[in-house]
């Protein structure tokens, strides 16, 4: 029966908008490094570009977002991940894994050790490269050469 006035197949939706909650975002260290506003769909690449607006990347950092031990994996959500009012979520951050080669053809190289692309070629020197090394940041690489000079790069 579906009351006066009412046919089968007419019905009606109603959908009651998703609340939004506060989450924090952690770095390892223990700082704050965003405080989102967030709903509880929201997957991986809403909390990124929430993340972004607050908290400056440096370009190619490889990002992951956790909440205590579960990752955020792309396609799922907040909700799935278990976070909730009162939750926080850890942002961790770190260089892509490069590695650096010096070499006789008076180059040195900086490679993307899981892909094995080579990322940029440092020429400039004019003997053998027999060293090169990332700095402690990973920003610049330092290389020594037969022509008895050192560069930074």
């Amino acid at each position: 029966h579906f009351g006066a006035g009412r046919a089968a197949g007419d019905f009606q939706l109603s959908f009651a908008p998703s609340p939004m909650f506060r989450v924090p975002v952690f770095s390892l260290a223990g700082e704050e490094v965003a405080s989102l506003t967030a709903k509880s769909w929201w997957g991986l690449s809403e909390v990124l570009a929430a993340i972004r607006e607050q908290h400056v990347m440096e370009s190619g950092v490889q990002v992951r977002v956790f909440h205590g031990p579960s990752k955020l994996l792309a396609g799922s959500s907040l909700a799935e991940l278990g976070v909730v009012a009162g939750s926080h979520l850890t942002l961790v951050t770190h260089q892509p894994c490069r590695l650096v080669t010096a070499s006789a053809d008076r180059t040195a190289r900086i490679w993307d050790s899981i892909s094995g692309e080579c990322l940029k070629i440092l020429e400039g020197h004019e003997g053998a490269v027999h060293s090169a090394v990332f700095s402690p940041d990973g920003k610049q690489v330092a290389t020594a050469s037969a022509d008895r000079t050192a560069k930074l790069w």
